[in-house]
């Protein structure tokens, strides 16, 4: 009985090992942390849009700091959507992000700080100013991206 109860926890050792190596996480259904992720990319999108329709004029000016604040705080929350393990052959997102974490994780802090910079920018109301700032945003958008996003598909 022993060695059945050996054999049996070995098995399940084994077993966990092997469903918890990269090559088995990035085949497992990931697929409303990648929606998820979408979402906030998409969130991303639509606040900077925000932003660059109340510049132009298109909505009042004072809708630019809305959208910078709520682009910000998708930033914050940025490094929480790529959680270890969630590469997806339905996601863009490359497998760069988990072998080189400490450099994302980098990234994602200048997106937030140009992000913080943005609404300091949209509270002061000019729209050179926040130009600026939404240049130096899209500047660390760019950035990631080129390392970490792989090509549409």
């Amino acid at each position: 009985m022993k060695l059945l109860t050996r054999a049996t926890v070995g098995i399940a050792i084994a077993a966990a090992i092997a469903a918890t190596s990269p090559g088995a996480l990035a085949a497992q259904d990931h697929g409303p942390v990648i929606e998820y992720r979408q979402s906030v990319m998409d969130a991303f999108r639509t606040h900077m849009g925000g932003v660059n329709a109340a510049t132009s004029g298109t909505a009042p000016m004072g809708h630019a700091r809305y959208h910078a604040v709520a682009f910000h705080e998708m930033a914050m929350a940025l490094a929480n959507v790529f959680p270890q393990g969630s590469m997806s052959d339905d996601s863009r997102a490359l497998a760069a992000i988990w072998e080189n974490r400490d450099d994302f994780m980098n990234k994602v802090s200048d997106i937030q700080g140009a992000a913080q910079r943005l609404v300091a920018a949209a509270e002061s109301g000019n729209p050179e100013t926040i130009g600026a700032a939404v240049t130096a945003v899209q500047g660390t958008c760019r950035g990631c991206h080129t390392t970490y996003r792989g090509p549409a598909r």
